[in-house]
Protein backbone atom coordinates (compact mmCIF):
# COMPACT_ATOMS: atom_id res chain seq x y z
CA UNK A 1 0.00 0.00 0.00
CA UNK A 2 2.79 2.52 0.76
CA UNK A 3 4.62 1.61 -2.64
CA UNK A 4 1.40 2.79 -4.29
CA UNK A 5 1.03 6.29 -2.67
CA UNK A 6 4.16 7.39 -4.34
CA UNK A 7 3.27 6.68 -7.53
CA UNK A 8 -0.22 7.88 -7.58
CA UNK A 9 1.37 11.03 -6.49
CA UNK A 10 3.18 11.44 -9.20
CA UNK A 11 0.79 9.64 -11.69
CA UNK A 12 -1.24 13.09 -10.47
CA UNK A 13 1.52 15.80 -11.14
CA UNK A 14 1.57 14.49 -14.50
CA UNK A 15 -1.87 14.03 -15.28
CA UNK A 16 -3.13 17.58 -13.88
CA UNK A 17 -2.58 20.23 -16.44
CA UNK A 18 -0.59 22.70 -15.33
CA UNK A 19 -1.54 26.22 -14.55
CA UNK A 20 -0.64 29.28 -17.46
CA UNK A 21 2.11 31.68 -16.70
CA UNK A 22 2.41 35.39 -16.64
CA UNK A 23 4.17 34.83 -19.78
CA UNK A 24 1.26 32.38 -21.13
CA UNK A 25 -1.16 35.09 -20.19
CA UNK A 26 0.94 37.80 -21.90
CA UNK A 27 1.03 35.55 -24.93
CA UNK A 28 -2.89 35.17 -25.02
CA UNK A 29 -3.37 38.85 -24.88
CA UNK A 30 -1.37 39.27 -27.63
CA UNK A 31 -2.57 36.83 -29.86
CA UNK A 32 -5.99 38.32 -28.82
CA UNK A 33 -5.00 41.88 -29.89
CA UNK A 34 -3.79 40.54 -33.35
CA UNK A 35 -7.51 38.40 -33.26
CA UNK A 36 -9.17 42.50 -32.85
CA UNK A 37 -6.55 44.00 -35.84
CA UNK A 38 -7.35 40.97 -38.13
CA UNK A 39 -11.47 41.47 -37.57
CA UNK A 40 -10.94 45.34 -38.05
CA UNK A 41 -11.81 46.42 -34.47
CA UNK A 42 -9.22 49.14 -35.29
CA UNK A 43 -10.51 50.50 -31.26
CA UNK A 44 -10.09 47.23 -29.18
CA UNK A 45 -6.56 47.25 -30.85
CA UNK A 46 -5.77 50.60 -30.49
CA UNK A 47 -7.15 50.03 -26.75
CA UNK A 48 -4.92 47.56 -26.20
CA UNK A 49 -1.32 49.74 -25.91
CA UNK A 50 -0.28 51.56 -22.95
CA UNK A 51 0.15 55.38 -23.68
CA UNK A 52 3.18 56.03 -25.47
CA UNK A 53 3.36 52.34 -26.49
CA UNK A 54 6.89 52.17 -28.78
CA UNK A 55 5.68 50.83 -32.93
CA UNK A 56 8.65 49.62 -35.04
CA UNK A 57 7.44 48.73 -38.54
CA UNK A 58 8.46 48.10 -41.79
CA UNK A 59 6.35 51.16 -43.53
CA UNK A 60 7.35 55.25 -43.18
CA UNK A 61 7.93 56.43 -40.89
CA UNK A 62 9.39 53.38 -39.33
CA UNK A 63 8.79 54.48 -35.29
CA UNK A 64 5.80 55.61 -33.39
CA UNK A 65 6.11 56.40 -29.69
CA UNK A 66 4.84 59.40 -27.47
CA UNK A 67 1.10 60.12 -27.40
CA UNK A 68 -1.76 58.64 -29.44
CA UNK A 69 1.30 56.44 -30.62
CA UNK A 70 -1.20 52.95 -31.76
CA UNK A 71 -3.37 55.65 -33.12
CA UNK A 72 -0.67 57.64 -35.36
CA UNK A 73 0.33 54.19 -36.74
CA UNK A 74 -3.34 53.03 -37.42
CA UNK A 75 -3.69 56.37 -39.06
CA UNK A 76 -0.23 55.71 -41.25
CA UNK A 77 -1.08 52.09 -42.01
CA UNK A 78 -4.42 53.11 -43.16
CA UNK A 79 -2.51 55.48 -45.88
CA UNK A 80 0.31 53.57 -46.55
CA UNK A 81 -2.35 50.94 -47.71
CA UNK A 82 -3.92 53.30 -49.50
CA UNK A 83 -1.25 54.50 -51.13
CA UNK A 84 -0.07 51.18 -51.96
CA UNK A 85 -2.96 49.51 -53.55
CA UNK A 86 -3.33 47.62 -49.81
CA UNK A 87 -6.38 45.91 -48.56
CA UNK A 88 -7.53 42.87 -46.25
CA UNK A 89 -4.03 42.94 -44.35
CA UNK A 90 -4.28 40.56 -41.49
CA UNK A 91 -1.53 38.88 -39.52
CA UNK A 92 -1.66 35.62 -39.08
CA UNK A 93 0.85 33.84 -36.20
CA UNK A 94 1.92 30.60 -34.81
CA UNK A 95 3.05 29.63 -31.41
CA UNK A 96 5.91 31.79 -29.82
CA UNK A 97 9.14 31.37 -30.27
CA UNK A 98 9.87 33.11 -27.30
CA UNK A 99 7.61 33.94 -24.24
CA UNK A 100 9.01 35.01 -21.08
CA UNK A 101 7.73 37.15 -18.11
CA UNK A 102 8.78 38.06 -14.38
CA UNK A 103 4.84 38.89 -13.86
CA UNK A 104 5.04 42.72 -14.22
CA UNK A 105 6.61 42.12 -18.01
CA UNK A 106 6.62 40.11 -21.04
CA UNK A 107 8.83 39.85 -23.92
CA UNK A 108 7.21 37.82 -26.72
CA UNK A 109 8.18 36.61 -30.33
CA UNK A 110 5.71 35.33 -32.43
CA UNK A 111 6.16 34.18 -35.57
CA UNK A 112 3.78 36.07 -38.41
CA UNK A 113 2.43 35.54 -41.67
CA UNK A 114 1.41 39.18 -43.30
CA UNK A 115 -1.32 38.40 -45.67
CA UNK A 116 -2.86 41.07 -47.81
CA UNK A 117 -3.95 41.88 -51.39
CA UNK A 118 -2.17 44.33 -53.22
CA UNK A 119 -3.16 45.87 -56.85
CA UNK A 120 -5.46 42.73 -56.91
CA UNK A 121 -2.98 40.73 -56.51
CA UNK A 122 -2.55 37.85 -53.09
CA UNK A 123 0.97 38.69 -51.19
CA UNK A 124 2.39 36.67 -48.20
CA UNK A 125 4.96 38.44 -45.95
CA UNK A 126 6.76 35.85 -43.82
CA UNK A 127 8.51 37.79 -40.46
CA UNK A 128 7.90 38.06 -37.00
CA UNK A 129 6.35 40.26 -34.29
CA UNK A 130 8.24 41.28 -31.11
CA UNK A 131 5.97 41.84 -27.98
CA UNK A 132 6.77 43.80 -24.76
CA UNK A 133 3.57 43.62 -22.40
CA UNK A 134 3.59 45.64 -19.10
CA UNK A 135 1.00 44.68 -16.76
CA UNK A 136 -1.07 47.11 -14.36
CA UNK A 137 -2.76 44.97 -11.61
CA UNK A 138 -4.69 42.30 -13.61
CA UNK A 139 -4.08 44.08 -16.90
CA UNK A 140 -1.58 43.44 -20.06
CA UNK A 141 -0.87 46.41 -22.38
CA UNK A 142 1.52 46.42 -24.86
CA UNK A 143 4.12 48.49 -24.11
CA UNK A 144 6.30 48.28 -27.51
CA UNK A 145 5.77 45.80 -30.57
CA UNK A 146 8.19 45.42 -33.36
CA UNK A 147 7.37 44.05 -37.00
CA UNK A 148 10.64 42.44 -38.78
CA UNK A 149 10.51 39.92 -41.93
CA UNK A 150 10.91 40.26 -45.47
CA UNK A 151 9.45 41.41 -48.74
CA UNK A 152 6.42 40.42 -49.60
CA UNK A 153 6.03 38.00 -52.45
CA UNK A 154 3.21 36.61 -54.52
CA UNK A 155 0.93 34.09 -52.68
Amino acid sequence: MLRAVPLLTISLLIAAPAAAGPADDATAVATQILDKFNGGDVNAFVAAHQSGALIVDEFAPHIWNGPNSAQRWVSDYTKDAEKRGISGGRVDYDKPLQANSDGKSAYIVLPTTYRFTQNGKKMIGKGSMTFVMARSGAIWKIASWTYSGGTPAPE
